[in-house]
């Protein structure tokens, strides 16, 4: 970890103050190269994907050289690989305009010089053979100017979840007899992993005039910690069944979310999901929070040698995946906070709910 203070005092002497001479000054300065680099490495997922762009200072305004592509982006004078580092086997990675930028103030949609990921000349994914139990070094190079910056990153491995267990037919978050029943989720933590979230995704059916459209919903925890990097420590995250008739109902109320031709709603699954992060990635996280004292000013940290940024590991769990049980189902379509959502019971049926 490598935490930067650059903290600038610019001192302006009396005879300059009140000399008969010229007293523009170029606040500019010289150019200098300060590459801004991103990336999160994970064996779940197919492609790795790292992001490059420039530091940039001119003499317009910066709302006006955001949108000039070569402010922030370099033309095709990167070499980007990863570096196993037990063996120095040798990943290139190529530039990847397969993810468009979204409209803003930075120039886009074309992203082919900032976005870099393990696929060959033709835009096809090349696999790679990333192992958990070794650590991986990125080496971005530019040949224009020689400028090299590096990092480096341990991968996090596999976790199990113990509760539920395997053997759970379906997740019941309501018992008519339990109404305050916490639904508890418990695993076991990684190597290398500092920083854990569960998701919650809920996912349905919206039966319209026009057919039929699978749908989701996110239900976000709060981040939570590990006191070690060696793994093996008991988490834990519950929650209120109520709590998530509350949530599905604010999500889909009346107003916002339904449209005219909707007939009915079928709970279809929920996913239990697990992401891990790695330490570096937990520091950067919370350097970056909003600052929530008298003092606004935020220590930079950044753990790419040579620039700035972040590159580190996360592990996304495979999703553990149920159908709701019919209690909870019911309860869907005829609780408090979601029985005018026009979800069907566990027979199949619009209810008369009271």
């Amino acid at each position: 970890m490598k935490v930067k203070k650059n903290i600038i005092y610019l001192f302006v002497t009396a005879s300059l103050l009140f000399s008969a001479c010229s007293t523009d000054l170029d606040v500019n300065g010289d150019w200098k190269e300060t590459m801004v680099v991103y990336g999160l490495l994970d064996q779940t997922q197919a492609k790795q994907y790292i992001k490059v762009n420039k530091a940039f200072l001119g003499p317009q305004s910066g709302l006006v050289m955001a949108q000039v592509k070569d402010s922030a982006q370099y033309a095709n004078a990167l070499t980007v690989k990863l570096v196993r580092v037990n063996d120095n086997t040798e990943f290139l990675l190529r530039p990847d305009n397969s993810i468009p930028k979204e409209d803003g103030v930075f120039y886009g949609p074309d992203q082919a010089n900032a976005i870099y990921s393990n696929v060959d000349i033709n835009g096809n994914t090349v696999p790679l053979s990333l192992v958990s139990s070794t650590q991986y070094k990125l080496v971005i190079q530019n040949g224009e100017t020689g400028k090299t910056v590096t990092s480096q990153t341990p991968l996090i491995a596999d976790f199990p979840i113990v509760k539920p267990t395997g053997s759970t037919p379906f997740f019941n978050f309501i018992f008519a007899n339990s109404p305050n029943y916490r639904f508890l989720v418990e695993w076991t933590s990684s190597k290398n992993a500092r920083i854990y979230q569960m998701i919650v995704r809920f996912n349905y059916v919206d039966s319209l005039l026009t057919g039929n459209v699978n749908k989701s919903i996110d239900w976000v925890f709060p981040a939570q910690k590990t006191l070690g990097l060696l793994g093996g420590e008991t988490m834990t995250q519950d929650f209120k069944g109520q709590d998530f008739l509350a949530f599905v109902g604010n999500k889909l109320c009346n107003d916002c979310n339904q449209s005219a031709d909707l007939v009915a709603r079928r709970a279809v699954t929920v996913d239990l999901l697990l992401i891990a992060g790695a330490d570096d990635l937990s520091t950067f996280i919370d350097v970056n929070k909003p600052s929530t004292g008298i003092i606004q000013t935020k220590p930079e940290f950044t753990n790419i040698s040579g620039g700035l940024g972040i590159f580190s590991a996360r592990y996304n769990k495979a999703p553990f995946t149920r159908p709701l049980a019919v209690t909870t189902t019911d309860s869907l379509a005829c609780g408090q906070f979601t029985k005018r959502l026009k979800f069907l019971n566990a027979v199949g049926n619009l209810p008369n709910c009271p």
